[in-house]
This record gives structure tokens, C-alpha cells and sequence, in this order.
């Protein structure tokens, strides 16, 4: 796929370690420019700083809450603005608040639906017209296993991501005349420090060590790993670029097989 996202831009909103840097290194490795959006702005620029270093590409750091519509609007806006297009927006922001349902702040609940739906959703909607007027463009939303799984303690972050996939299929029906598609990718335990956080809570709620919980959790994967943020990258590559053409509103699970669908 060498080249295939030259001349293009792209706004990656939610990009911090992990899965937002590897989809930035992808994106920017065949060709595009990118806009970063995440909430802590030295952090943001310290990564915009290594991808452009690594990739050559233009890469400019906007300190954003995805919580908050306005600053939303003007993430997209200064890629417009500052490099001149949209062409494809990859959300990666999540808010995972964990508790029972039975314990659940009203607010951490308010929040989670803030950042994984109302946020991802205004990111999105702003892309709109500037990908219709470039001839259409390529919305990735990265989503959880969590929904499929029913897993204790998280129920906020379960149920609004997959509000946001909802509702993200409905818009990949409505976009989809302008050459405009929008896609999710699926991603299961992945390797970063949410997850490293996770395995050491899990271990003290169950006696073990934080080892033998991720080697518990790579047990119950098809393919007996734990998956790598650079396996998402791909995912998130191709249905940025060309050569998902034919792809809309589609859920495509990258997983290492910890839930296998029909």
C-alpha cells in the first residue's frame, strides 16, 4: 500500500500512546498529513513531534477535549484550515469508567456518553463537508469486545461504545451517496498501558499476578496473544485508504479471536 494516502489528510482525534500513535505512524508512513486531537497537550506534541520526525509527513499537535463540541468542530477545522482537506478521521477517544451498575456514578456515566458517543459523533459530523468537498472520504471508529463480552464493572464504557457503533452505522448509511464511508474496528485486549492498568487491578481482585492475568487473558484469544496496537493500525490504514472502497458500515473485529462471531 506504499503511497496510497499521498496527498491526504488526515485528523486523528484520541491519538495518545498505543493505538493512536500506531495509526498515526500508519497513516503518516503512506503519505498523510495529520492533525492530532487529544486532551493532554505536551504529551500531544511530544507524539506529533515523533511521527513527523519518523515519517517526514506534516503533523500538527491540537490539544482537544473530545467531550467538548466546540473544541471538536476546531480539531477538524484545523486540518482544514492548516493543510488545506479531510480525507479520513480516525476516533480513538474513550472514556472507561469502571464500576457495577449498582455503584455507577450518574456523572462518570454522563462522561462516558460525552467522550465514546456525543464526542466521536461531532468529530465525525464536522469531517462531513469537508470530505464531500474533496469527492468523499473514510470515517474509522475504533470500538471495544466489551459490548459482546458482558463483563463486570463496565457497563458505561460497554454500552456507549456500542451506542456510538450504532449510531455510526446509521450514518454510513446516510453518507455513503457523497463517497463518504465510515467503519469500525473492533479491538480486544490490547497491548498498552489501559491494559497494564486493567491486569494490575484484576490481579489484586483475584489474588494473582498481574503475568498471570495477562497470560489468563491471551489463554481465552482464538490465536493465544494478546494483540499488538500496530495490529489495529492496519485495520485502521485500510479502511482509511483506497483500498477499502467498497467497505461501509462495517464492524471488523481485531481481536486475536477472544470472541469469534458467526
Amino acid at each position: 500500500m506504499t503511497g496510497s494516502l499521498e496527498g491526504r489528510v488526515a485528523v486523528i482525534a484520541g491519538a495518545g500512546e498505543g493505538i493512536g500513535l500506531s495509526s498515526a505512524l500508519a497513516l503518516a508512513g503512506e503519505g498523510a498529513d495529520l492533525v492530532l486531537g487529544a486532551r493532554r497537550a505536551e504529551p500531544l506534541r511530544a507524539l506529533a513531534a515523533t511521527v513527523a520526525e519518523r515519517t517526514g509527513r506534516k503533523v500538527l499537535a491540537v490539544p482537544t477535549d473530545i467531550a467538548d463540541a466546540d473544541a471538536c468542530r476546531a480539531l477538524v477545522a484545523a486540518a482544514a484550515d492548516g493543510l488545506g482537506r479531510v480525507d479520513a478521521v480516525v476516533n480513538v477517544a474513550t472514556y472507561n469508567p469502571s464500576g457495577r451498575v449498582e455503584d455507577l456514578d450518574r456523572d462518570e456515566f454522563r462522561r462516558a456518553f460525552d467522550v465514546n458517543v456525543l464526542g466521536v459523533l461531532e468529530v465525525s459530523r464536522a469531517a462531513l463537508p469537508h470530505m464531500r468537498a474533496v469527492g468523499g472520504g473514510s470515517i474509522v471508529q475504533i470500538s471495544t469486545e466489551a459490548p459482546r463480552m458482558k463483563l463486570p464493572y463496565m457497563a458505561a464504557y460497554a454500552s456507549t461504545k456500542m451506542a456510538m457503533e450504532i449510531a455510526s452505522a446509521t450514518m454510513a448509511r446516510e453518507v455513503g451517496r457523497d463517497g463518504i464511508r465510515v467503519n469500525v474496528v473492533v479491538a480486544g485486549y490490547t497491548d498498552n498501558a489501559k491494559l497494564a492498568a486493567y491486569l494490575e487491578s484484576e490481579a489484586q481482585r483475584r489474588g494473582m499476578t498481574a503475568e498471570e492475568v495477562r497470560a489468563d487473558f491471551a489463554s481465552s484469544a482464538a490465536l493465544k496473544r494478546i494483540t499488538q496496537p500496530e495490529d489495529i493500525a492496519e485495520a485502521v490504514l485500510f479502511l482509511a485508504s483506497p483500498r477499502s472502497r467498497g467497505m461501509t458500515g462495517t464492524v471488523t473485529h481485531v481481536t486475536s479471536g477472544v470472541v469469534l462471531e458467526p
